[in-house]
């Protein structure tokens, strides 16, 4: 299935307020999973760093994606800038592509995907 994956993670200032923000962020998440396009959409902390906190989202499209951002921005409004900066934040953003082995070599199942000009060998 294709799309975008998205990785965002948030370094709060201490366990305690990290506590807080995933008590507020965990009634979000049945939502925003029932959105349209939203594929997977998790929310994880790490053992060894309670206070590093990571969401995991799949989306079938970049639109989607966008139209989820656009939706929530409007609803909520953009984050405090000093508020933000404090956490660190880090998105990364991947492209989504299944592969299989098409003339011995990889590539997407999505023909439209597959690159017609040059052949890897």
């Amino acid at each position: 299935m294709a799309g975008i994956r998205v990785m965002v993670t948030l370094n709060f200032p201490t366990k305690e307020i990290a506590d807080q923000a995933v008590e507020g962020m965990v009634p979000q998440y049945l939502e925003k999973a029932q959105e349209e396009g939203a594929i997977q959409y998790e929310l994880f902390r790490s053992v060894t760093a309670p206070e590093k906190v990571v969401l995991l989202e799949h989306w079938a499209s970049r639109e989607l994606y966008d139209q989820h951002w656009t939706t929530q921005t409007e609803r909520e409004g953009t984050p405090d800038p000093e508020e933000a900066a404090m956490l660190n934040p880090q998105f990364e953003f991947y492209r989504h592509e299944n592969y299989d082995i098409v003339d011995g070599i990889w590539q997407p199942l999505d023909p439209a995907q597959r690159l017609s000009t040059i052949r890897w060998i």
